[in-house]
């Protein structure tokens, strides 16, 4: 077999394998969460429960990006987001006095997902096509109780919950390219 033959298969062989490994999967699965308590705590600014839990998974999957670049695709990867969540349980009881008793907190969950983007800049053919970014199953859970905390200001509860998916799937953008397009992307939030 002639030289060049062998160097043309091989890299037949090597733009094979990087064509096929670049479609993608991801899945993340996590959660933060808190719990705080306070009990039996009397004096001034005593007894009082402060906390935050945040949960923010990233995930970038099957982006393709070129310069001076031909046939540049981001197709059918899969980015998924499950069960990620964040809470917070905070409680206060017994816990007399001025500015005792309290619990304050935050649950924050966000997760972000790109998946099935492409960039091109002077090329030939950039497409996003067949992708899907799901979120499922992800929330913010806030809950306190605050039981026999008499004083001024005391046994207040102050929790703020927040679920905010961020999705950029199946673009395509181009400059100074032509052939670029982007369809059959999929965005889900459940």
């Amino acid at each position: 077999m002639h030289g060049f033959v062998k160097k043309g298969l091989l890299l037949s062989l090597a733009a094979g394998s990087l064509m096929v490994g670049s479609a993608g999967a991801a899945a993340a699965a996590d959660s933060a969460t808190t719990e705080g308590a306070a009990a039996d705590s009397p004096g001034l600014a005593a007894g009082n429960v402060a906390q935050a839990a945040g949960d923010v998974p990233v995930q970038v999957c099957g982006d393709a990006g070129s310069l001076a670049g031909a046939v540049n695709d981001a197709l059918e990867n899969r980015c998924t987001t499950w069960d990620n969540r964040s809470s917070i349980r905070g409680a206060a009881a017994n816990d007399p006095g001025a500015v005792s008793g309290d619990v304050v907190g935050a649950a924050l969950n966000t997760p972000v997902q790109g998946c099935g983007l492409t960039g091109t800049a002077a090329g030939v053919q950039s497409d996003a096509a067949g992708n899907s970014c799901d979120d499922v199953d992800t929330s913010a859970k806030a809950s306190a109780a605050t039981s026999n905390d008499p004083g001024a200001v005391s046994g207040d509860v102050v929790q703020a919950s927040v679920n905010a998916p961020v999705q950029v799937c199946g673009d395509a953008v181009s400059v100074g390219s032509f052939g670029t397009g982007a369809e059959d992307n999929h965005c889900v939030n459940g």
